[in-house]
């Protein structure tokens, strides 16, 4: 069984430094902004404040936290999302059940009806893979950034199925 974490880079201490202030200040901006339109808008600056809050840390949390586990065997690929250690299940591609791989853009030609899901990292060195599956009747794309060793496994593992 093969295992590969994929993650951004994450930031030198003077880097994080610098993005935390500038969230932090972001905020500040914003309150102040908002504090001062809240005479003509009312309730709405409040609203537009929780909402511009959840987007920073959305954001925070996507490009900073979040990273996709691939854990794989003889039969099946498992792609998980983790933020830190804590990993979420987002698909099992059975390899018996997979249809086609190649490029993200060649999977989009072939199935442009199909549902993607993109388990990538844009700052990782690591060419995308898509594969195409079958899963309840239904085609599936999903695209991974497999290492060298995972992706010649994965490469090995498909070819033997078809």
């Amino acid at each position: 069984m093969l295992e590969q974490r994929l993650r951004n880079r994450q930031p030198k201490p003077l880097e994080g430094l610098g993005v935390v202030a500038l969230a932090a200040l972001s905020v500040i901006a914003a309150s102040a902004l908002l504090q001062r339109l809240a005479p003509r808008i009312g309730t709405l600056s409040s609203v537009l404040f929780i909402a511009f809050g959840c987007a920073v840390a959305w954001f925070l949390l996507n490009w900073y936290a979040l990273g996709f586990v691939y854990t794989a065997n003889a039969d099946c690929l498992r792609v998980c999302r983790a933020y830190g250690k804590r990993e979420r299940f987002m698909a099992d591609v059975w390899f018996n059940q997979v249809i086609a791989w190649g490029t993200p853009e060649e999977m989009k030609q072939r199935f442009p009806h199909a549902r993607t899901q993109r388990a990538t990292r844009p700052q990782c060195p690591f060419d995308p893979l898509a594969i195409a599956y079958r899963e309840d009747g239904k085609v599936r794309v999903i695209v991974v950034q497999p290492d060298e060793q995972m992706r010649k496994h994965l490469l090995k593992a498909l070819s033997v199925r078809h």
